[in-house]
């Protein structure tokens, strides 16, 4: 059975990985794919010039900070810090503007847009979360060397950029602030549950969603989290699973191909993935699970209402 095949070969041998703390380093990863050590040491190479040399530009200081007020609106935030509410969006990591809070800080920059460190995230994996914007220029930004070290919660500048992988959580969210958003727009035409499968004809349990789509729509992470497999599965033809935190796995079936490589850390709305038709498909769709654990939950309990 495609299901007991997966979770023999995949979900059972598990090591659960905890995310990094501010009490552990994060890993920064240079350009050519060379990860530093623990406390952030690079080995050197005779082509490399020495990285003490670079300037060090604190981004922090760039940073402009308001106390959100009671009663203050989104707008009227982007207002006091003189950027519009998508970039006050994007740089707090807001779904919605239902959740700001007194006391709230909020921050915002006029040099691209303000990104926070999350747990099990390099500096490799937010270059590339951020359309490939140049590692060597992100470190530039940051006053950053290869002896540095980066924290889980620390912001950093993300220069030149505007727009990102925000637009589509928060377009996918559906203006609610939820553990996981939609993966993309499109009808439902099977439920989680119990149903004829429909290529085979048999009553079976069906362990997500399917969506509707066009082949080679593109796919978003329903959640931030690290690309722990891709690759074909029975059934599912070419399948990617993404882990999230808590336990929770996002499953994604019958793809075309996937944009992101295992052991990646992707953002919640970024694109991860095109729909397809593979495995056992009547026609080009998007098969969407969300697991906890190795245990199927329908994923409209997690999802955005309509």
């Amino acid at each position: 059975m495609a299901v007991m095949v997966l979770l023999a070969v995949i979900i059972l041998p598990l090591v659960f990985r905890s995310g990094r703390s501010r009490d552990a380093e994060l890993q920064i990863e240079d350009g050519s794919g060379q990860v530093t050590s623990e406390n952030g040491q690079a080995a050197p190479t005779e082509d490399d010039p020495d990285p003490l040399d670079a300037p060090v530009v604190p981004a922090v200081g760039r940073f402009r900070s308001h106390v959100v007020q009671d009663g203050e609106t989104l707008a009227q935030v982007a207002g006091e810090l003189g950027v519009s509410t998508e970039h006050v969006m994007a740089s707090n990591r807001l779904l919605s503007g239902s959740q700001l809070r007194p006391g709230q800080t909020v921050y915002a920059t006029d040099e691209g847009l303000v990104h926070t460190i999350q747990a099990g995230q390099t500096l490799s994996d937010i270059s590339k979360s951020y359309n490939a914007i140049p590692l060597a220029r992100l470190m530039e930004a940051n006053g950053l060397r290869a002896d540095s070290t980066i924290f889980a919660g620390d912001r950093i500048l993300i220069p030149g950029v505007s727009t990102s992988f925000w637009r589509h959580a928060v377009s996918l969210a559906r203006g609610q602030a939820v553990r996981f958003i939609w993966p993309m727009e499109g009808p439902v035409r099977s439920e989680f549950g119990w149903r004829d499968h429909p290529v085979f004809g048999v009553w079976h349990h069906h362990d997500g969603i399917d969506i509707d789509v066009p082949e080679g729509t593109a796919v978003h992470a329903a959640a931030s989290g690290k690309v722990f497999f891709y690759g074909e599965q029975p059934g599912y033809g070419n399948l990617l699973i993404i882990e999230h935190a808590d336990g929770f796995y996002s499953f994604y079936g019958h793809l075309l191909r996937a944009t992101v490589s295992v052991g990646q850390f992707v953002e919640m709305g970024q694109t991860v993935a095109q729909s397809g038709n593979t495995g056992d498909s009547t026609g080009p769709h998007l098969h969407f699970e969300i697991r906890n654990r190795e245990y199927p939950v329908d994923p409209r309990l997690y999802l955005p209402s309509s």
